[in-house]
């Protein structure tokens, strides 16, 4: 990859993840959107590349081709189809362009160590919102978002089970590496804190026990991985009254708290909740809880028209559209899809997902590799079935998506990949 190409793509990194500051800055204004856009696209097809061999070519064709045909069915302009799907063409493009580039180990360290900076740098956003602004503002996110949402549950999530994965898998690690992976974690629970997200007090511990399960059978008669076990139980117990104290914090969950609650009251308290959440409905009898949605959306598809082409581009944003369909909120990634363009749409983002993570064209073969492959793909079937569109709508979690897909599965990077894991000892 060229020195120009290269900087670009750093460039365009800094710019998803500093865009919420920039917005705040500016007050909202679109042009700092079409910036971000413009540099993405400046890094993609500068000197683009790409071949047969990267995996899911056919299908992204394929995927471009049908969704314009929709576009034309339901009389959205190609205007109207670029906007919704470009954050996904994008992510693809991107681990187009790294899975075809040769960078080097020189750039491929510049490249992680950056990541690295850009997460801490959201940790920084997170305390400026707490202790500056003095507020927890759902929206935002770090400093990538001003409108962020569920990011705020998902950077957390995606982040944390990889630095875990990391962790249990290593035989040896330097205090210096020990210190940024304690900041990393930080920084990321920090981004959930200060938005105010409810949902990190149920799936990061899920997900905790799942990178537990898919790290036990490689090192279960590891000494290293036994004392590790232990250490984390510990760590488990302490870092337990923080969980309490961010569930009793936590709007929504702290409803029905009167303040005599023991632990597992409060816990219990914030199961009925999301329970009750997930079924709710509004004045209207429209849903609210997104399994809710899910299962009413399921049930609408059920129309032949609905079922091959949705309703239209942008049509989950026209409230007409939501009423007739009986949906308020809790449109997650499959729905948004299935609504937008029909479930042959939400299936080819399905397929590229799944192919792009699991197909292997590189010479260095790990069982680290396999084990982060089914982490990243049980991470997005969570996210993109269960909560959010976070996949599909931006780039703040699928920028590092590309970067790892890229590192391990491309026969280009064989090499790095394997010098990576030696610096980390999870060989």
């Amino acid at each position: 990859m060229s020195k120009e190409k290269f900087t670009l793509l750093l460039v365009s990194m800094f710019l998803v993840f500093t865009q919420g500051m920039w917005e705040r800055l500016f007050f909202l204004t679109p042009i700092v959107g079409y910036v971000v856009d413009f540099s993405i696209v400046l890094f993609i097809f500068w000197n683009f590349r790409i071949n047969i061999s990267v995996p899911g070519l056919s299908l992204i064709v394929c995927y471009l081709g049908f969704e314009f045909l929709v576009g034309l069915l339901n009389s959205n302009s190609v205007i109207d189809t670029i906007l919704y799907i470009r954050y996904f063409v994008y992510f693809y493009l991107i681990f187009a362009q790294l899975y075809c580039y040769s960078l080097g180990i020189r750039n491929w360290l510049k490249l992680l160590k950056f990541s690295i900076f850009l997460i801490l740098l959201q940790g920084i956003g997170a305390v400026y919102n707490l202790l500056i602004l003095g507020e927890r503002v759902e929206g935002y996110v770090g400093l990538m978002a001003s409108l962020g949402g569920t990011t705020a549950t998902i950077f957390p999530l995606f982040i944390s089970s990889i630095v875990l994965l990391i962790y249990l898998n290593s035989r040896f690690y330097s205090k210096k590496i020990y210190l940024i992976y304690l900041l990393i974690m930080a920084s990321v629970f920090l981004v959930g804190y200060s938005s105010g997200k409810r949902t990190i007090y149920f799936i990061i511990p899920i997900f905790i026990l799942i990178t537990f399960m898919f790290s036990i059978d490689r090192n279960i008669s590891k000494t290293f991985f036994q004392k590790k076990f232990i250490t984390m139980t510990i760590l488990g117990v302490l870092f337990f009254p923080v969980l309490i104290f961010g569930i009793t914090n936590s709007r929504g969950l702290n409803n029905d708290l009167s303040g005599n609650e023991n632990s597992l009251g409060v816990i219990s308290n914030a199961i009925n909740y999301v329970k009750e959440y997930e079924s709710a409905t509004d004045q209207y009898g429209n849903t609210i809880g997104r399994s809710n949605t899910t299962k009413q959306i399921i049930v609408k598809s059920s129309n032949l028209n609905f079922f091959l082409t949705g309703v239209g581009f942008g049509s989950i944003k026209n409230e007409q559209t939501k009423e007739s369909l009986g949906i308020g909120y809790g449109v997650v990634g499959l729905t948004r899809d299935i609504i937008s363009a029909g479930w042959i749409s939400a299936l080819l983002v399905i397929l590229i997902f799944t192919v792009v993570i699991f197909r292997n064209n590189s010479y260095f073969k790990s069982s680290f590799n396999s084990i982060l492959r089914r982490l990243l793909f049980m991470i997005f079937i969570y996210t993109y079935f269960f909560y959010s569109s976070d996949f599909s709508v931006s780039l703040k979690i699928t920028f590092f998506l590309a970067i790892i897909l890229a590192l391990i599965n491309s026969p280009r990077h064989r090499f790095i990949s394997l010098y990576i894991q030696k610096k980390l000892s999870i060989l």
